[in-house]
């Protein structure tokens, strides 16, 4: 139920967004506006404002429009004035109002980014590895336990979404991307990374097929705790327990949980030395259950709060950094360097709306500005049927001084069509098959 209430404001948030912006630009420009709909099929609530809008919600939520008055689609009404009429109006005016819904789901997004710099600010762990996994990318690569990243083919970067967006960038390359690391004896290094291996599995995290192990970083210590006996260290770094490396500070809390009074043997990385130790996690009781607990909390933890004058800088990089990942993604995919099988549609969106509702309210937005922005850049593209292409066709003709063909027009959007419901049912097809793989 979370998912589908999740995907369901996730679309019509965007859309009607999206939607808004030609509305308000059309309404700049004295076009009358018949239609305002999110959503498509059977009408579920509907309004007619004063100008003679109908404003409606339609029981299928995976899109929307809004018609404006329009001799293309027929006669117009007796009560009609020329000026109210939309593919009369100057090429200028016409460009604008397509590019207004793409520019409105920016807006949105910046505005997020600016709510969420303010509120929560940013939090993120720094970009320190634990043991590679064996006879992975990174392993072959020479990462070693205590790298701190630094910088990305000279992108700086310092925590693990940093890291991300920028490893995304090089998605799809055949180069190795160098990554400039600090020892953990203070050298500075540069490691070769080989994307290959998360270019054939794009829909996968990359740190797990890269086989990145962020660090466990003690942090903080209790007084007359397991990890007290132990002789654990704050800025210890925790590389293995019970014989298995560790992979990631979630997993290890649990590995503890469930080893209540055992002796665990572990290594860790203390100034650049690997020691030996053992923990020993205290039996406590928590909600009717004993569970294991060393007394220990999590370290290398980056936290960035902002006033609202400072947010407005915070949240210009946060979407210029999602601009460019999703930007060289969309260019990555066209030229075949992404595989077209990594393309998600309405249940991956759907999915991912869900988990990210149900990690918190903090992170539904994020995912809201993310997919907000995906939808502007995308109906940004040249092509018939989307915004790019209308904005290109009006400024063809400001260019020419005169209206493009009508043949041409109409054998550009039945093109167009072709193309987007290829792309749609493309889309669909890959979720199909990720559900039943």
């Amino acid at each position: 139920m979370l998912t589908l209430l999740a995907f369901v404001v996730t679309i019509v948030v965007i859309v009607a967004f999206h939607e808004w912006g030609h509305f308000l630009a059309m309404r700049a420009f004295g076009v009358r506006v018949l239609t305002f709909s999110v959503g498509f099929g059977p009408r579920l609530a509907r309004f007619t404002d004063k100008k003679g809008t109908d404003w409606v919600i339609s029981a299928i939520p995976l899109g929307g429009f809004v018609k404006p008055l329009d001799r293309r689609d027929g006669e117009l009404p007796p009560d009609a004035r020329d000026d109210e009429e939309f593919s009369g109006k100057p090429a200028w005016q016409r460009v604008i109002t397509y590019a207004a819904g793409p520019v409105f789901n920016f807006i949105l997004a910046f505005l997020i980014y600016w709510l969420l710099m303010m509120s929560v600010g940013q939090r993120d762990s720094l970009a320190v590895i634990g043991q590679p996994v064996a006879q992975s990318p990174a392993a072959e690569a020479g990462f070693q336990a205590g790298d701190r990243w630094l910088a990305v083919d000279g992108r700086e970067v310092e925590g693990w979404q940093d890291v991300i967006s920028a490893l995304v960038l090089h998605l799809g390359e055949d180069a190795p991307v160098p990554v400039k690391v600090r020892e953990a004896d203070g050298d500075i290094a540069t490691r070769p990374l080989d994307m290959g291996r998360w270019s054939a599995e794009p829909d996968q995290s990359p740190l797990t097929v890269l086989g990145l192990r962020p660090a466990v970083q003690i942090g903080r210590i209790a007084e007359d705790s397991g990890a007290v006996r132990s002789g654990v260290r704050v800025g210890d770094l925790v590389l293995t327990t019970n014989g298995e490396p560790v992979e990631g500070w979630g997993a290890w809390r649990e590995l503890l949980q469930n080893s209540a009074g055992q002796a665990l043997p572990a290594t860790v990385l203390r100034d650049g030395r690997v020691l030996d130790l053992t923990l020993y996690p205290q039996p406590v009781d928590y909600e009717g259950t004993t569970v294991g607990q060393l007394g220990v909390g999590p370290g290398g933890l980056v936290e960035h709060t902002y006033a609202p004058a400072q947010a407005v800088g915070a949240a210009a990089d946060r979407f210029g950094q999602q601009v460019n990942v999703i930007w060289a993604s969309v260019v990555k995919l066209f030229t075949g360097h992404l595989p077209l099988d990594s393309l998600g549609g309405p249940v991956t969106i759907a999915q991912v709306a869900g988990e990210s509702a149900a990690v918190g309210f903090a992170s539904f937005l994020m995912l809201l500005a993310y997919l907000s922005i995906t939808l502007g850049i995308i109906n940004l593209l040249p092509v018939p049927m989307l915004d790019g292409g209308w904005i290109l066709f009006g400024i063809i003709e400001m260019i020419r001084g005169r209206s493009l063909p009508e043949r041409f027009l109409t054998t550009a959007q039945g093109v167009g069509l072709t193309l987007v419901v290829s792309f749609m049912l493309l889309a669909i097809y890959n979720d199909l098959v990720r559900q039943f793989s």
